[in-house]
């Protein structure tokens, strides 16, 4: 499959908002908590959800000279539910000893013992630990120098790793050799804490000593100025606010793309471009209420070079062709993007001077 390659290009126009990658948004104007959560999901979609470190370094990449602290969308629920320290992780196997866990309402980590079973354990306690896929290897690291859960957990991050999970008793078998039947550390831990959208994310990001659980810090900033860590702090104090989703408009007017391009620009940001299938669910949800069989979205087609590019900056590499659609497929020249209003909702290439509903992105507000 021929790679699809993005190109910058500049475009015009002024938003009240800083944007920090292609679905966060930092917005500057001081918030609640809960004034900040309406916000986000009445322009874009919810307070951020931080799924991976790769998120925490786009939002560190553009908060540009910002040092204060932002709200996200991590929130005390006050149930304590066991997670994968790796992000996204179903819990879907378990192998406790007797009597574990203990189900106390507190924080708390897994560890293994000589025998394989599990046991809830104080997080600060020492012990050596597994590391799984140092080096791009699907393996297990034994460390054997004693750390805390937390401590261990950044030991394997910093080896582009993870603490292991261990979901069947065949990969449990394969940790107990690799711990030469130690006590030790694997990568599950308690916490009550949930994101605003939903999302099971399971990724954390705490500064050290934090959450420390004081009345009523039941929310979470991020802190631009100590690398994105988390601090837990009252909800009720006025911050900066990360939103996460696109804030999206269907012009039902039929122009060409060039139009379609120029009209975005002029009075919103640019054509939509979609590089989650987040967005492409939002987009779909709007195209339905299109008066055309097609929406124009900013993919632009080059016959010169034979690929096909967003016309504007826009990182990621997903992808939601029609079947025959695409790069596997030779256009003419002044082709470009669309998607199709019903069915599959798909995209497809078409000449660029049809003329077709569309899709701005747009500031909030």
């Amino acid at each position: 499959m021929k790679r699809i390659h993005f190109y910058l290009l500049i475009t015009s126009g002024m938003c009240p908002v800083a944007l920090i990658s292609s679905d966060f948004h930092l917005i500057t104007q001081p918030k609640s908590y809960d004034d900040a959560k309406t916000y986000c999901r009445h322009f874009y979609g919810d307070l951020a959800t931080v799924h991976n470190l790769s998120d925490v370094n786009h939002l560190m990449a553009s908060a540009l000279n910002d040092s204060t602290r932002a709200w996200i969308g991590l929130e005390n629920g006050r149930v304590w539910r066991w997670h994968w320290s790796q992000p996204d992780q179903i819990l879907d196997y378990v192998n406790w000893g007797p009597g574990e866990p203990q189900n106390k309402s507190r924080d708390g980590c897994a560890a293994m013992d000589g025998r394989g079973r599990w046991f809830e354990s104080d997080c600060a306690a020492l012990r050596s630990f597994l590391c799984q896929g140092v080096g791009g290897t699907g393996g297990y690291t034994l460390v054997g120098e004693a750390k805390s859960w937390r401590d261990a957990q950044l030991h394997c991050r910093d080896l582009l790793s993870d603490l292991v999970s261990v979901r069947s008793a065949e990969t449990n078998e394969a940790a107990l050799r690799a711990s030469a039947s130690q006590t030790v550390w694997i990568g599950l831990f308690k916490d009550p804490w949930r994101w605003s959208d939903g999302s099971p994310a399971s990724f954390r990001h705490w500064k050290p000593s934090q959450p420390n659980y004081l009345e009523g810090q039941d929310c979470v900033a991020t802190v631009f100025s100590d690398q994105g860590k988390w601090n837990d702090l009252r909800c009720g104090r006025r911050r900066h606010f990360v939103c996460r989703g696109e804030n999206l408009i269907l012009i039902r007017e039929n122009l060409t793309w060039i139009q379609a391009l120029s009209y975005c620009r002029k009075n919103h940001v640019d054509l939509v471009h979609i590089t989650t299938r987040d967005v492409q669910e939002k987009v779909a949800a709007i195209a339905k209420n299109s008066t055309s069989p097609h929406v124009w979205i900013g993919l632009r087609y080059t016959c010169l070079f034979n690929f096909w590019f967003w016309a504007t900056s826009a990182p990621g590499c997903y992808q939601n062709w029609a079947p025959g659609q695409g790069p596997q497929r030779d256009y003419g020249c002044r082709v470009t993007g669309a998607v199709q209003a019903t069915g599959g909702q798909q995209w497809v290439g078409l000449p660029d001077g049809e003329r077709l509903n569309f899709i701005c992105s747009a500031c909030a507000g």
